[in-house]
C-alpha cells in the first residue's frame, strides 16, 4: 500500500493518484481532517508482534504499518471544532499531535519526504545558510524585528532596491515578495510585531522553477517581462513564457548536495538568473506544487513522483 498524506481538494496529490491507480498500485489517501468524527486511529503493540497502526473509516481498516511508501504532501490536522470549551479543544489539540508525531516513527516504508527532516528542511533561515555553504549564491539577506537594523539595511540597497516577504503564507493571509518603496520606510516600525525577511532585489532574467524527485531534477524557465511579475513571479505566471531548461553541471552538483543535506526526496526549488548569468538561490518548498510546470512543459514531473513511490523499498 502506498499512503499520501494530504486532502481532496489537492490537485497535486489526485494527479499522482491518478497515475498510481492506472498501474495497479492500492493507494490510501489519508486526510487527517477526518479524525476524530469520520475516522479512528489506534496503535496496538500486542496484537501483530510489532507496533500495528490502524487508520479506520467507513468500515474499512487500513494497515499504515505495511505502507511500502508515503507521500508527506499537504497534511492536515484533525477537526476538533465541535469542542468549544477552549482549555478542552487546547488538551484534545495537544493529544493528537502526541499520538499522530508518534506514529509516523512507526511506519517502515519510505517517506517523500520524513516529517522530522521535512520540518526541519522547511526553516528559511536554515536554507540559506546550508545554501551559501554549498557554494550557492544567496541575496544579502537581513531577517530582523529591530526597525532601526531594517532602515540599516535599506541604507545600504546602493540603489538596487530591497525586496522584503514573509516566512510562510495561509489560506486567510497570503503576501507576495514585495519590492520596498519610499512610503514603505515609514511603516518598518511594524517589524517589532514580527520578524520580516528583507533581501536585496536581484534583478532576473528568467526565474528558475527546479523540481526534485529522488535525485532527479526538472527545471523550468519563467520569464516575466512586466508588472509585479518581476518582483515575484507567481503574481503573473499564466502570462509568462516558460520553456524547460538545463541547467550547468556545477549548479545541479550543489542543488543535489543541498537537498542531500536537508534530507529531501522532494523540494521545489526557487532559483533566479541575473542578467549577468549568475544564478542565486532564493529557498526549497518541501511541499512546493509542480503542475503549474508539469502542463505548461510537459515535464513528466507527477509521473516520477509516482515512479519513486512505487518503486520497491
Amino acid at each position: 500500500m502506498i499512503v499520501v498524506i494530504s486532502h481532496e481538494q489537492d490537485p497535486h496529490a489526485a494527479r499522482v493518484m491518478q497515475r498510481l491507480a492506472a498501474r495497479g498500485e492500492r493507494v490510501l489517501l489519508l486526510n487527517l481532517s477526518e479524525l476524530p468524527a469520520r475516522a479512528t486511529l489506534s496503535i496496538d503493540y500486542a496484537r501483530c508482534g510489532r507496533p500495528c497502526v490502524e487508520y479506520a473509516r467507513d468500515g474499512t481498516s487500513y494497515p499504515l504499518h505495511q505502507a511500502r511508501s508515503v507521500w508527506w504532501r499537504r497534511p492536515q490536522v484533525p477537526d476538533l471544532s465541535s469542542i468549544a470549551d477552549p482549555q478542552v479543544n487546547l488538551f484534545t489539540a495537544n493529544e493528537w499531535s502526541e499520538a499522530i508525531n508518534g506514529l509516523w516513527q512507526l511506519i517502515p516504508g519510505r517517506w517523500m519526504n520524513d516529517p522530522v527532516r521535512d520540518d526541519a528542511a522547511s526553516r528559511k533561515a536554515r536554507q540559506l545558510s546550508l545554501a551559501a555553504e554549498m557554494g550557492l549564491k544567496v541575496p544579502r539577506t537581513l531577517i530582523t524585528s529591530d526597525p532601526d537594523r531594517a532602515r540599516a539595511f535599506v541604507a545600504k540597497s546602493n540603489g538596487s532596491g530591497t525586496i522584503y516577504k514573509t516566512f510562510s503564507c495561509t489560506h486567510a493571509i497570503w503576501r507576495e515578495t514585495r519590492l520596498l518603496r519610499p512610503e514603505d520606510m515609514e511603516h518598518l516600525e511594524s517589524v517589532r510585531l514580527a520578524p520580516v525577511i528583507f533581501q536585496e532585489f536581484i534583478p532576473a532574467e528568467s526565474d528558475i522553477r527546479v523540481t526534485a524527485v529522488g535525485g532527479r531534477l526538472f527545471a523550468a524557465g519563467i520569464r516575466t517581462v512586466a508588472g509585479d511579475g518581476l518582483v515575484d513571479f507567481r503574481m503573473s505566471v499564466a502570462a509568462a513564457e516558460m520553456r524547460v531548461e538545463e541547467l550547468p553541471g556545477d549548479l545541479t552538483e550543489r542543488l543535489g548536495a543541498l537537498l542531500d543535506r536537508l534530507g529531501l526526496a522532494y523540494g521545489a526549488i526557487d532559483l533566479r538568473r541575473t542578467p549577468g548569468g549568475d544564478y542565486y538561490f532564493f529557498e526549497v518548498n518541501t511541499a512546493g506544487e509542480f503542475l503549474f510546470v508539469e502542463d505548461r512543459t510537459g515535464l513528466p514531473i507527477s509521473a516520477a513522483i509516482a515512479d519513486w513511490l512505487a518503486a520497491p523499498t
